[in-house]
């Protein structure tokens, strides 16, 4: 797991430069990094030629010039990269060191090896014929849901019919018209799923065949 956070995702040319100004601030003649990979030397240097670039572009410039302003910002990015590479050996956890050398500390991301039950589950009649809307609130962790239908109202004995969505809501179709049908719904995540919820009942509209 990765312990330092770069935030370099979108950056452009200049807000590149502004970030790897904010570590070699921070990290050169600072005791706690005696021998930072890339060297400052080797650093400032790819700054410097970023900085040039941002300028001989600034007001226009050949298709050349950009492309080799392109190359210096993704030169110093993997630069501050393998900086907080090094730093991250160097803080050992410690986020202190992690904050002194200008970075911030990532937050440690945990399996979620339970998930609630959702809650809320409501049922409605759907605004097309032999439909059915049914919603209910997002739970953490959810990856999927699964809507268990049975027919009946606040029944849940029977055949049951699984329809997936990824959604914390449904559109249910192709039922019988003027019938109701239960639903309970359950969240399923990357390692656990949940209880299912309590039941929630509606009415199939339509016309049923003669």
């Amino acid at each position: 797991m990765k312990l330092i956070k770069t935030d370099l995702r979108g950056l452009n040319a200049l807000q590149m430069l502004t970030r790897a100004r904010v570590v070699r601030n921070q990290m050169k003649n600072n005791p706690l990094f005696p021998a930072p990979t890339p060297s400052m030397a080797d650093f400032e240097a790819a700054m410097d030629d970023l900085y040039a670039s941002v300028r001989s572009t600034y007001d226009g410039a050949s298709r050349l010039e950009f492309h080799l302003k392109e190359k210096n910002r993704e030169k110093v990015a993997t630069m501050i990269k393998s900086l907080a590479a090094y730093v991250s050996i160097i803080a050992q956890g410690d986020t202190s060191i992690v904050l002194a050398a200008g970075f911030e500390q990532r937050r440690s991301s945990s399996k979620i090896n339970t998930i609630a039950q959702p809650d809320h589950p409501v049922a409605k009649s759907g605004h097309m014929p032999q439909t059915i809307e049914v919603g209910w609130d997002p739970v953490r962790g959810a990856r999927v849901y699964k809507v268990h239908i049975t027919k009946g109202f606040a029944n849940d004995e029977g055949p049951v019919t699984v329809v997936l969505t990824s959604k914390s809501r449904c559109l249910i179709e192709n039922l019988e018209p003027l019938e109701y049908y239960t639903m309970r719904i359950q969240a399923m995540g990357a390692h656990a799923e949940s209880p299912l919820s309590v039941m929630t009942s509606a009415l199939s509209l339509g016309f049923k065949a003669a």
